[in-house]
């Protein structure tokens, strides 16, 4: 197979995972469940940081978001859930006091959590169609910003980040976002609950914290001395390299729909 061929059709497989996975609530949780456990997997590879130190951590906060959100469970039971994950996520502060870990293993520790599993669980409060919304934009920028680079693309974005990357890419993957964020808004038939000027406001966050997660995971990658955060999804790399501009972007995205 050769490598365009295996990059469309894994690619492919990807793109229809994701949007079967978020037609409902309970397989969206198992798909950013996954997605967070590959990440842990990913990320401390690259920073040298066992993920098992981690996952505990992530795992109480990631089940804390979704207990919350899920409506059948007791609000106790959430309260206890919240309160084991404030005690799990100051534990490390004790090791460290008794240099059970080091000051570098603790940074890498709270960088971790902080970079994944508190996006990811921000991302369980999210409406379906917004969270299908988001990738479907971050697709269209992507493959826009692209094919404008590489044709009209002559002014570098970031080149000791990523050299590849265009101020003209930029633009056109903005533009790529507006279109499909204007087709999502007059024909998907979902009620996204703001105006168009808000959900092109949207847009805007999610294109350009998405380019700023994308040049954060390769800045993450330079520092590991590595062209992949991984090799899962052939022909893609790993989970990262398809997640960070969404990763980055959620935080965001979440802050402005508490405003609106």
């Amino acid at each position: 197979m050769n490598e365009l061929l295996k990059r469309t059709f894994f690619g492919f497989l990807y793109a229809l995972t994701v949007i079967l996975a978020l037609q409902f609530y309970s397989w969206t949780a198992v798909l950013l469940g996954f997605f967070l456990l590959l990440g842990l997997r990913e990320f401390s590879a690259l920073t040298g940081f066992s993920y098992k130190r981690v996952l505990i951590p992530a795992f109480f906060i990631f089940l804390t978001a979704f207990l919350h959100h899920y409506p059948a469970i007791d609000s106790q039971v959430v309260k206890i859930a919240g309160a084991f994950t404030l005690l799990v996520l100051f534990l490390p502060f004790v090791n460290f006091i008794f240099y059970r870990i080091s000051l570098n293993e603790l940074t890498n520790l709270y960088l971790t959590v902080f970079y994944l599993a508190v996006p990811f669980s921000l991302a369980l409060h999210m409406d379906n169609k917004l969270l299908l919304s988001i990738f479907f934009i971050i697709w269209a920028s992507d493959s826009f910003a692209y094919l404008t680079g590489k044709y009209f693309g002559k002014h570098k974005l970031a080149e000791k980040i990523s050299p590849k990357k265009t101020i003209e890419g930029a633009l056109g993957g903005l533009m790529g976002g507006l279109v499909t964020a204007y087709l999502l808004f007059r024909f998907s038939g979902w009620d996204f609950k703001m105006n168009i000027l808000q959900f092109f406001i949207l847009t805007f966050i999610i294109v350009i914290f998405g380019t700023l997660g994308d040049l954060l995971e390769s800045r993450f990658k330079r520092l590991a001395n590595v062209k992949d955060s991984g090799h899962i999804i052939p022909g893609h790399g790993g989970i990262l390299d398809r997640l960070d501009s969404f990763i980055l972007t959620v935080p965001f995205v979440f802050v402005y729909l508490l405003i609106i």
